[in-house]
């Protein structure tokens, strides 16, 4: 039921009761909803077809519901015609709203002057159904048909109602009889094509390249294959179409939106830049435009002009109360500050994609990269942890780790670097982050035991916090480094050289505190694979000599 509804409000958003326009382009921008279009040709034309173009000039206001406007308009139109024709039929349809007994027998007059004339009895009929009277409307189509037996619009108009009352497939086939009537009817297919969309959009695109084989000129038809195009996804497809319908000149700002996206959609930014950059002259503040740009710029990484598209965007007012920003919004203009160095500004605006999508947790890993960008490693670690603990276990693997434990480690070495603290602070702080360093790195050395890095990084951490080496907490994670590097064929060597640096003097400073035979032996074993590696390595050559002395 809900599609349903869904289907019958886009057809009646679409498909406007006009459908009487026979050769007139103004006539079929009205029918298919292109108002803006039907005025611009109507004002241009008020001199040259005086009756035509003030009607539907009370048509558009009509359906905007500017009665005073149409009632002015459909004046000048009858004025223009010394019999009744299509000016009365617009005077006797607001009078239908008034006064519907004086309005019908308007129209029955306007009816006997016409009996030959189609045109005039469609209108007729559309100012009945326009007021709620379809049998009437229906009748008077009927008589039309009679008028002129071979005109397709008769039953485009009877489609448009049909379209109206939410029965596609009663519209659609009323749309065939109209092109089985008249096979160059563009405006039978155009129709056709509007309700054949929802029933199958591959049969609507061959509609459209129908009308357009027919009548090339008529580039409204490109606009709606583009436009099909674009709903479905089909970006090259659409520029393709854009192109030819923009050749025309006839475009409005929601034309070029659609083009300017297709074009950014497939990475085509030059163009899309020059489409949006056309579009922001007509309309400054149009906030879809304003958004792509930025957009534009932040994929192009020309951040300083993403950083003036994007202040300008959040300023620009939003469009409606329905409207919201994007994630996408957010994480946009967050990148862009981040790059031109606002990273608190840009923080803030990662919070607000949270905010918007709290299921986002790469939002949150995002955030953490930005911190630690600008060396901001204790928020870095604070936000990947987070990150990590919303991922989940089963979700998260070593290298979100070793990425935390790196955090925490660039952290505790920030502290250090603090000279605002006290050394007891400094000690007391740095301290807690290189635990939580160590811990993060236990994770990734108990899940990837066959590689170095969680054991070696466990060894740099220790070693921050035990900096003399007098307790010896890396020992046991140099030892581990060794152990994993030398299975390997090709060994990391300048981490080898580091392990048993370290190990060699441990080693040293334990014979200090015991002169204890066996730690001399090892400080000479050590300081001897580290000459093996390095022969003009002076601590390896230092500490060999001491050992070797007697």
């Amino acid at each position: 039921m809900k599609m349903k509804y869904l289907v019958g409000a886009l057809l009646s958003f679409m498909i406007s009761l006009s459908a009487f326009a026979q050769n007139s382009p103004g006539a079929d921008y009205l029918s298919l909803g292109e108002t803006k279009l039907a005025k611009e040709y109507f004002t241009k034309n008020t001199s040259q077809n005086p009756e035509e173009s003030h009607y539907y000039l009370g048509e558009i206001a009509f359906k905007e519901g500017n009665m005073a406007e149409a009632k002015s308009q459909y004046e000048q139109s009858a004025a223009a015609n010394a019999e009744l024709g299509l000016g009365a039929v617009g005077l006797a349809k607001l009078q239908l709203k008034s006064n519907q007994k004086a309005g019908e027998d308007q129209l029955k007059e306007v009816q006997k002057k016409n009996k030959k004339n189609s045109k005039v009895l469609l209108a007729i009929a559309n100012a009945y159904f326009d007021n709620g009277l379809k049998d009437k409307a229906t009748s008077m189509i009927a008589e039309a048909k009679k008028a002129d037996n071979k005109s397709p619009y008769p039953y485009i108009l009877e489609g448009d109602m049909l379209a109206k009352e939410n029965n596609p497939g009663g519209a659609a086939g009323q749309y065939d009889q109209a092109i089985y009537k008249d096979a160059n009817c563009v405006l039978a297919y155009m129709k056709g094509a509007k309700v054949y969309e929802y029933i199958n959009r591959n049969t609507a695109a061959d509609l459209l390249k129908k009308a357009i084989a027919i009548k090339p000129e008529y580039k409204i038809a490109n606009k709606d294959l583009a436009d099909l195009y674009y709903r479905d996804g089909f970006y090259p497809d659409a520029i393709a179409a854009y192109k030819e319908f923009f050749a025309g000149g006839d475009y409005t700002i929601d034309d070029i939106t659609r083009y300017a996206a297709s074009e950014y959609f497939t990475k085509g930014y030059s163009e899309a830049k020059r489409v949006i950059s056309e579009g922001l002259k007509r309309e400054p503040n149009n906030f879809v435009l304003n958004r792509l740009l930025m957009y534009t710029e932040n994929d192009t990484k020309n951040y300083n002009d993403g950083l003036v598209a994007g202040n300008k965007f959040f300023s620009v007012p939003l469009p409606s109360d329905t409207t919201q920003y994007l994630v996408s919004d957010y994480m946009a203009y967050a990148n862009i500050l981040s790059e031109t160095g606002d990273k608190q500004k840009s923080i803030e605006q990662y919070k607000k994609a949270i905010e918007l999508d709290p299921s986002k947790v790469s939002l949150i890993r995002d955030i953490a990269t930005t911190c630690a960008k600008d060396k901001m490693y204790a928020e870095a670690a604070s936000y990947y942890k987070e990150y990590i603990k919303m991922l989940g276990d089963e979700k998260t693997d070593a290298t979100d780790y070793y990425t935390l434990g790196s955090y925490y480690l660039s952290a505790g070495a920030n502290v250090e670097s603090n000279t605002a603290l006290t050394p007891e602070e400094v000690k007391s702080q740095s301290q807690a982050l290189y635990k939580e360093a160590d811990a993060a790195f236990a994770v990734v050395a108990e899940r990837k035991p066959d590689s170095y890095l969680g054991f070696y990084q466990r060894a740099r951490t220790n070693y921050q916090m035990d900096p003399d080496s007098e307790l010896g907490l890396a020992k046991p994670f140099y030892e581990e480094t060794v152990k994993v590097l030398l299975a390997d064929p090709e060994p990391n060597n300048k981490i080898l050289i580091e392990a048993y640096s370290y190990l060699s003097y441990y080693y040293y400073l334990q014979y200090d505190k015991g002169k204890k035979a066996d730690d001399k032996l090892n400080v000479k074993n050590y300081a001897e694979k580290i000459l093996e590696l390095d022969p003009e390595n002076g601590n390896g050559q230092q500490l060999f000599d001491w050992a070797s002395a007697k």
